[in-house]
């Protein structure tokens, strides 16, 4: 039994190990814009737009290279694991919680359809 549990721990250590390689993989491709969006789930026009409105940080989600955008991996893994947190943009664009309208007749209507309803009654 015990090396069977050995054996076990030894295999969710590889897998760990090779998630981990995954992820350093990832990360290190999430420099670009296109690269950016992709991950997130947006398009680039919405990564440029928030570059322009300042909701991606400068120094935090990315620096400049000269003209050339460089995104900070871990940043953008950040954001993508919390997107509640603080001012994230991507809190903007969680589905928000349905709410169901009551409806109401305009009053004349109202009046009109009891009138109707009485008129096919009687």
């Amino acid at each position: 039994m015990f090396d069977e549990l050995e054996n076990t721990l030894k295999e969710i250590l590889h897998r760990l190990d090779e998630q981990q390689a995954l992820l350093q993989v990832t990360l290190n491709s999430l420099t670009t814009s296109k690269a950016v969006a992709n991950f997130l789930g947006i398009s680039q026009r919405t990564i440029q737009l928030w570059v322009k409105q300042k909701k991606l940080q400068e120094g935090t989600h990315y620096y400049r290279d000269g003209k050339r955008l460089v995104f900070i991996p871990a940043a953008i893994l950040e954001l993508k694991n919390n997107p509640y947190k603080g001012s994230s943009p991507l809190k903007e664009d969680m589905p928000k919680e349905k709410t169901t309208k009551k409806k109401t007749l305009n009053p004349v209507a109202k009046k009109i359809l009891g009138d109707l309803k009485k008129v096919s009654n009687g």
